[in-house]
């Protein structure tokens, strides 16, 4: 998981207009991924801390149980699966750190993408008003 970001400042920043459209196309039910393919790597990097934040913000908003980042991993491709279906051989810390964004930008900006489109979706369930019952989340243990 993508959690600090050290951003020089040179590199672009992501806006406050484009944290503004990344919701609106999620309120719109709209796919982020024409979107996200604009971004430069720094931003991607960026949205996707804003997209986790803001997901479990409005889980917690919405949601009578404690946040589980299970909950939406789970929905994930796991990195050692990415990479095999990448033919990649670096290190499995690789893929799951910070540092295959910058050497593969392309590989690793796939993964992010991919994983944001799972946040997008859990974020459009919790507009929806869907709720796990506390029995049913701690079953799922």
């Amino acid at each position: 998981m993508i959690r600090h970001l050290n951003v020089s400042v040179h590199e672009e920043q992501l806006s406050f207009g484009q944290k503004l459209e990344l919701l609106v196309r999620i309120i719109n039910r709209q796919s982020i991924r024409p979107f996200l393919d604009k971004l430069s790597v720094t931003q991607l990097v960026q949205a996707h801390h804003f997209l986790w934040d803001t997901m479990v913000d409005y889980h917690v908003r919405t949601q009578d149980r404690e946040f589980r980042r299970e909950e939406v991993t789970k929905n994930m491709v796991p990195s050692a699966k990415y990479q095999k279906m990448q033919g990649c051989d670096l290190r499995i810390d690789y893929c799951k750190g910070v540092e295959c964004i910058w050497s593969n930008p392309i590989c690793a900006g796939n993964k992010v993408k991919n994983n944001m489109e799972v946040m997008a979706q859990q974020i459009m369930a919790y507009f929806n008003g869907v709720k796990k019952e506390k029995k049913e989340a701690n079953s799922a243990r």
